[in-house]
C-alpha cells in the first residue's frame, strides 16, 4: 500500500506537466491545421495569386506599348486593392510597383505632348492625365502649355538660319501652324462653364503663353531681318508674315500691327544703304572725273531706262548721260527706289523715306560744293574743264534732282512736297560756284 501511495503522489506531481504538454500539443495542432488550411486555400487560388503577382509587369508592359487605357484600369484596380487590403505586405509591394509604373506613364504622356500632335490625340493624352489625377486643373493647363511651348521651341531651334530669307519664311510658317494648332487644341480640351475669360484658370493662361511665344517670334524676326539686304526679298518675307498674321487673326493673335514697325525699320535700313552706296559712287566719280566734254560722253555710265515705280514713268533726262558722276548718282538713287517699290504702300514710310532722300541730296550737294571749292581741283582746271564742271552742277540742279523728286512722288503716294525745297536749298548752297563761273 505504501508503494501505491508513493506512485500516486508521484503521478499527482507530474499531472500539471502532462496537462501543459497536452495543451501545447493541442495548440501546435491547431496552428498546423490553420497553416494547412491556408496552404490549401493558396493552392486552390494559385491562379488568382499568380495573376496578382503579374500585375506590375503587365502594367509596365502596357505603359511601354502605349496601351494607356488598360494601364489605367490596372492602376485603378491596384489602388482599390490597396485601400481594402493595405495591411498585407504583398499588396503593399504591388501598390508600390504600380506607382512606379504610373510615374513612367506620366512621363510618357508628357513626352507625347512635347512633339507634333493633332487634336484627337491631344484630347486622349489630356484625358489620360486627368484619369491619373497627377495634377489639379490649373496645373494641368499650365503643364499642357509648357509642353507645347517646348515643342515649338525645339522646332524653331532646328531651323537652319544660314539663309536669312529662307529662315524667316520657315520660322513664320512654323509659328503660323503651331500657334493656331495650340490655341485650337487648348480651347477644345479645356472648354468649360467658366469660359475662356474666367481669370487665371481660363483664357488668361492661354493669353499669357501666346504673348510669350509671339514675343519670342518677334525677337527672332528683329534679329534676322538685318541680314536681308534685298528689297525684293524683304517684300516677300513681309507678305509671308502678313499672311501669317491674317491666319492667326482668326484665333485672336493678329501679329501684323507688331511686325509692321519692324519691317519699316528693315526697309529703311535697305533704303539708307542703297542711298549711301549711291552717295559713295557719286563721290568716287567726282574724284576721278576729268571734266572734258569728250571724256564725259565717252565714259558716261548708262542710265536706268525706268524707275519701275509705276506705269508710264518717264525716263531720266538724256542730258545726264553727258555727266558721269550724275549718271552714277541717279542710277544709285533709282536702285534705292526699286528696292522698296513693293513695300512703301504697306508700311507707310513716306516721311522717313523723304528724310533719307533729303539727306542723300544734302550729301550730293555738299560733295559738289566741296569739289568746286577745292583749291587743287580749281587750279588744275582749264576753261573747258571749268565749263564741264559747271554744266554738271547745272544738270544736277535742273535735271537730276527734279527728276529724282518726281520719281519719288510716283513711288510714294502723297510724298511730302517739301522735297522741292531741298532743290532750292541746293541751288542756294551751290550758288557761289555757279556765280563764280559766270
Amino acid at each position: 500500500m505504501k508503494d501505491a501511495a508513493t506512485l500516486l503522489e508521484t503521478l499527482e506531481a507530474q499531472l500539471p506537466d502532462l496537462k501543459r504538454g497536452c495543451d501545447g500539443f493541442v495548440k501546435g495542432a491547431k496552428e498546423i491545421a490553420k497553416a494547412r488550411a491556408m496552404n490549401r486555400t493558396l493552392m486552390n487560388n494559385s491562379g488568382a495569386v499568380a495573376e496578382l503577382l503579374e500585375v506590375p509587369k503587365l502594367l509596365d508592359a502596357c505603359v511601354r506599348n502605349g496601351h494607356y487605357d488598360e494601364a489605367l484600369d490596372l492602376e485603378n484596380f491596384v489602388a482599390k486593392m490597396e485601400a481594402t487590403h493595405g495591411d498585407i505586405a504583398l499588396v503593399k509591394r504591388l501598390a508600390d510597383e504600380a506607382r512606379a509604373s504610373s510615374a513612367e506613364m506620366l512621363r510618357a504622356l508628357l513626352a507625347r505632348l512635347r512633339v507634333g500632335i493633332q487634336l484627337p490625340e491631344c484630347l486622349r493624352m489630356v484625358g489620360y492625365l486627368r484619369r491619373l489625377s497627377a495634377y489639379d486643373e490649373t496645373t494641368l493647363r499650365r503643364t499642357f502649355l509648357a509642353c507645347r511651348e517646348e515643342y515649338i521651341a525645339n522646332t524653331v531651334g532646328e531651323l537652319d538660319d544660314t539663309n536669312a530669307y529662307e529662315y524667316l519664311k520657315k520660322l513664320t510658317d512654323t509659328h503660323r501652324v503651331s500657334l493656331f494648332d495650340v490655341v485650337m487644341q487648348y480651347r477644345a480640351i479645356f472648354s468649360d462653364e467658366a469660359g475662356d475669360d474666367a481669370g487665371e484658370d481660363g483664357g488668361a493662361l492661354l493669353y499669357s503663353w501666346a504673348t510669350h511665344r509671339i514675343s519670342k517670334y518677334l525677337d527672332l524676326v528683329k534679329a534676322t531681318l538685318p541680314r536681308v539686304y534685298e528689297g525684293g526679298a524683304l517684300a516677300s518675307v513681309y507678305e509671308h508674315c502678313e499672311y501669317c498674321g491674317t491666319s492667326l487673326a482668326r484665333v485672336g493673335l493678329d501679329t501684323r500691327p507688331l511686325l509692321r514697325p519692324v519691317f519699316g525699320d528693315a526697309a529703311m535700313a535697305v533704303f539708307d544703304a542703297a542711298l549711301a552706296s549711291a552717295g559713295d559712287d557719286f563721290e568716287r566719280a567726282l574724284a576721278s572725273a576729268t571734266w572734258t566734254a569728250a571724256s564725259s560722253t565717252a565714259e558716261s555710265t548708262p542710265l536706268a531706262a525706268k524707275t519701275e515705280a509705276g506705269d508710264n514713268v518717264e525716263g531720266p533726262p538724256a542730258t545726264l548721260a553727258d555727266h558721269v558722276p550724275l549718271a552714277a548718282f541717279v542710277n544709285g538713287v533709282l536702285l534705292a527706289y526699286n528696292e522698296l517699290r513693293h513695300l512703301t504702300p504697306a508700311l507707310e514710310l513716306n516721311l522717313r523715306l523723304a528724310r533719307s532722300l533729303e539727306s542723300a541730296f544734302s550729301r550730293a550737294t555738299a560733295s559738289l560744293l566741296a569739289h568746286g571749292q577745292s583749291k587743287d581741283a580749281s587750279a588744275a582746271r582749264d576753261d573747258r574743264a571749268r565749263a564741264a564742271f559747271l554744266a554738271c552742277v547745272r544738270a544736277y540742279l535742273d535735271a537730276a534732282a527734279p527728276f529724282l523728286v518726281r520719281a519719288f512722288a510716283r513711288l510714294i503716294a502723297g510724298a511730302p512736297h517739301d522735297l522741292n525745297r531741298v532743290i532750292e536749298d541746293a541751288r542756294a548752297a551751290l550758288a557761289p560756284i555757279v556765280d563764280s563761273e559766270l
